[in-house]
């Protein structure tokens, strides 16, 4: 009996639940569960004491009553709610049940106390999170919804407002009624596809059917949820048709930007903090690129030498600070290739081009203009030369005719210093030959014109070149194509200046090898003959200087041949240009326009 008690006990003892028996008014036992419950931590601050003592003052009155009620329930089970006081007088909620007794043969009542406090707090908690929830989901500033089965099976208020409905109209309604059918398909296959990989958010974009029929187009963000049991999609969503018509208003704008800017005759490119954002066709042309996809995303420094990047960022900044363009500066570019290519820049900002400010930038190409003013230079020094020649040449020849005589004399009178007659006789012939250039400068005579075949004038002259040639080991080859061109030229003028050309490329060629001469009648009325020699090549310093008077690379040389030329070309409306490369050798390429083309059996 002693064991069976202890057993019971402890089992008592080991109840969750709080447990006290009261007899008449005071208790007579506790367990464990029923001190820790009250903050009681021994038996003899509870043993004796009055059950009021632990009942909360709103609670003592119907405290009795309560009891009874209980105890003669036919329900022993039937919970009652209730509040006690701990020990610390602090007040916790509880669920009791009532229980009749016999403690020491007299009838007591047992009470079985559940402690309520944490789950009442917890019920509180939640009701106010699903509050909190239910206010956020419902003055949130966009569309919420959950979607399952092709039906609407929440939305707020927001998303019902935004398609014109009220929310019990929404969840009457079907998906499809809201959204295209093929877009949704098109969700589904996507979401289907992302879960399968792992995804569990996905971006929504669609066109949304407002209640009036007209088209919304919406934005957000969905994710996959178990609502009811069953996998559904809750998503966010936004009005974007004000953004999407900006946009497209924007798009509209840079449309009619770019068409108008694809037909100014001038090369123009758009750029946002130095990105290249459009370039017309202009501006590929004088950049070396074939396609606007080659430029777009570059930065413009790409095309500005490094020694100016720092200068060109300070120009962009200033730019964007005002409304007014800048005037026209000079600058050097770098095309594609490499080669540097001079412009004249002018900028301006553009406002709201694709929603933003841009630089937009005007570029002139001045390749042609410095060449027209080479040309005007070149053609004024040989107009100031040809009038000091005119003056200078007559004032000479005389004494030098005398000079010559006189040293013939002084010759024969004194054999045995022939070698300093002989320095002297050469020197005179070279002042000779100086004038003798300086009367053509002079007086070119540009006249007795006529149609000749340009083949027998050139060949005249090689023939000529032919045994000097031989002697310095150097092979002449010429190559004239099928056509014959007659050229309104004065042939010994053109003669001089193929003389001069391949006498300066057999000169050139200090250790042999071969000069090709190439003559070739191009459709545009020209005829383009190519005269290139393998010798060690002109200094790139040079070369822009060449045909300038007395600049020469020979050691006996007065630089008066190529001047002479470029004037003989120019009279015969043609055009004679030089390029070089150091060791590789020096090319002439002469244009002379063709009157017509004689037949191949008369060639």
């Amino acid at each position: 009996m002693r064991e069976s008690e202890e057993r019971y006990q402890h089992l008592v003892h080991m109840l969750p639940d709080g447990l006290i028996v009261f007899l008449e008014g005071d208790i007579v036992f506790a367990n464990h569960a029923m001190l820790n419950m009250l903050g009681i931590s021994k038996f003899d601050n509870i043993i004796g004491f009055p059950i009021n003592k632990f009942i909360h003052p709103e609670y003592l009155e119907r405290f009795p009553a309560m009891i009874n009620y209980l105890i003669c329930e036919a329900n022993p089970s039937t919970f009652t709610y209730y509040e006690l006081l701990r020990l610390d007088q602090q007040a916790i909620e509880v669920e009791m049940r009532a229980v009749a007794v016999k403690f020491d043969g007299k009838n007591a009542v047992q009470l079985i106390v559940h402690d309520i406090t944490k789950q009442k707090r917890m019920e509180a908690s939640l009701h106010e999170k699903d509050y909190l929830y239910k206010s956020l989901m419902e003055n949130v500033v966009a569309g919420v919804f959950v979607g399952q089965n092709n039906k609407i099976v929440y939305t707020n208020p927001y998303l019902a407002e935004m398609y014109g409905y009220t929310v019990e109209e929404i969840y009457a309604m079907s998906t499809s009624d809201l959204v295209a059918q093929d877009e949704i398909n098109r969700h589904e296959s996507e979401i289907l596809h992302g879960m399968a990989i792992g995804l569990n958010q996905f971006p929504l974009k669609c066109r949304g059917i407002k209640k009036d029929g007209s088209i919304i187009y919406l934005e957000g963000n969905g994710t996959i949820i178990m609502f009811n049991g069953q996998l559904s999609l809750l998503g966010t969503i936004q009005d974007v048709t004000p953004k999407r018509e900006k946009e497209n208003l924007l798009r509209e704008n840079a449309k009619l930007y770019q068409k108008i800017i694809k037909f100014v005759p001038e090369p123009i490119i758009m750029s946002d903090q130095g990105i290249v954002l459009y370039a017309n066709k202009l501006a590929l042309q004088a950049l070396g690129f074939e396609s606007e996809a080659k430029v777009i995303g570059k930065s413009v420094l790409d095309f500005i030498h490094s020694n100016h990047h720092a200068s060109a960022l300070e120009k962009m900044h200033n730019i964007m600070t005002t409304d007014d363009p800048t005037p026209f500066e000079e600058r050097v570019l770098i095309r594609q290739d490499g080669q540097l290519l001079d412009v004249e820049v002018s900028s301006i900002r553009i406002n709201n081009y694709l929603g933003k400010d841009v630089m937009l930038s005007v570029i002139r190409d001045l390749t042609d203009h410095k060449r027209s003013e080479e040309v005007l230079i070149r053609s004024e020094k040989l107009s100031a030369i040809g009038q000091l020649a005119a003056g200078v040449a007559h004032e000479i020849r005389n004494p030098l005719t005398a000079l010559k005589g006189f040293t013939q004399l002084l010759s024969s009178k004194y054999p045995e210093n022939q070698h300093y007659f002989s320095i002297m006789a050469n020197e005179i012939d070279r002042i000779t030959l100086i004038v003798n250039e300086f009367m053509t400068l002079a007086k070119p005579h540009f006249t007795n014109f006529r149609n000749e075949p340009l083949e027998p004038i050139l060949r005249s002259v090689l023939s000529l070149l032919e045994t000097q040639a031989i002697l310095i080991n150097v092979e002449l080859k010429v190559c004239f194509d099928q056509t014959r061109p007659l050229i309104f030229c004065n042939v010994d003028q053109l003669k001089q200046v193929f003389l001069n050309i391949i006498k300066n490329a057999l000169e050139a060629m200090t250790y042999g090898g071969e000069v090709v001469v190439t003559v070739a009648s191009l459709e545009d009325g020209f005829v383009h003959i190519r005269i290139k020699d393998g010798g060690s090549g002109i200094p790139e310093e040079l070369i822009k200087k060449i045909g300038e008077p007395f600049l020469t690379t020979k050691e006996k040389g007065t630089g008066l041949g190529i001047m002479i030329s470029n004037r003989i070309i120019e009279a015969h409306k043609g055009t004679l240009q030089i390029s070089s490369v150091m060791n590789e050798g020096t090319v002439v390429e002469i244009m002379l326009p063709f009157q017509e083309q004689l037949p191949a059996s008369l060639g």
